[in-house]
Parts: C-alpha cells; structure tokens; sequence
C-alpha cells in the first residue's frame, strides 16, 4: 500500500475528507492526522522536545525487537 501526503486548506478540510473516504480503496488513519495536525501547532522548541521523544521511542522498538543492543544504565549514565 502506498501513502500520500497531502496539504489542504483548513477551510476544505472536513469536505476533503468526507470525499476521499467514499473511495473503497483508501484508507484513513485518522489517529496519525490528529497527531500530525497536533505536532503542527507545536512551537519550535517543543517540536525539537517531542522529535527527542519520538526518536526515543523508536528505539525502544528496535530494542523490544533485537535490532538494537539495549545499554545498562551504568553506560547510560556514563554518557551523562
């Protein structure tokens, strides 16, 4: 499946969105448009915050999966 990233007005918002849903084949997650249009309203300096966290929680994935080597918090707090 492909994924498309699209910039509407905010005016055409709602009436976009009732339209593209009719279409059988798309699909819309709408948790990840309200978390988008949430990180949009964000200032610089909690956007640079909440990219640190994100980035963070990315790596606890690939920990969780055995794609990343998880550090003690000895080596941690080393870094420190």
């Amino acid at each position: 499946m492909k994924q498309l990233v699209l910039n509407i007005p905010e005016s055409e918002y709602r009436f976009f969105l009732k339209v593209i849903k009719n279409f059988p084949f798309v699909e819309v997650d709408e948790k990840k448009n309200k978390l988008l249009e949430l990180e949009g309203k964000l200032t610089p300096a909690n956007r640079k915050i909440w990219g640190s966290i994100k980035e963070g929680l990315k790596e606890v994935e690939l920990i969780e999966q055995g794609k990343m080597k998880a550090k003690s918090a000895k080596e941690f707090l080393n870094e420190l």
